[in-house]
């Protein structure tokens, strides 16, 4: 099952401060700190406003014109690394 089409929650510890279109994420349990680009920055908004992988793809596709495989294939990945850096977790994980 592609990753995307789990569903995430934000960790509880993680804080998100944005400037000039970029942003940064911190874990402040684990000090683990993350910056995201432009587009990334869009995903979280996206993600932070509840919406579902799905919604993202079909948000990012609309907005930059980029095939949905291709997206959705960034999509896992950015995912897949958001939750190894324990900044998002499994919506059903406690």
């Amino acid at each position: 099952m592609a990753i995307s089409r789990r569903q995430f929650v934000i960790n509880e510890s993680v804080v998100y401060a944005e400037l000039e279109g970029e942003a940064v994420l911190l874990n402040v349990e684990t000090g683990v700190y993350f910056g995201l680009n432009g587009i990334a920055t869009d995903i979280w908004k996206l993600f932070e406003r509840g919406a579902s992988p799905e919604e993202i793809v079909h948000q990012l596709v609309e907005e930059y014109d980029v095939e949905p495989a291709v997206v959705q294939e960034d999509l896992d990945r950015f995912l897949d690394s958001l939750r190894s850096h324990g900044l998002v977790r499994d919506s059903d994980y406690p």
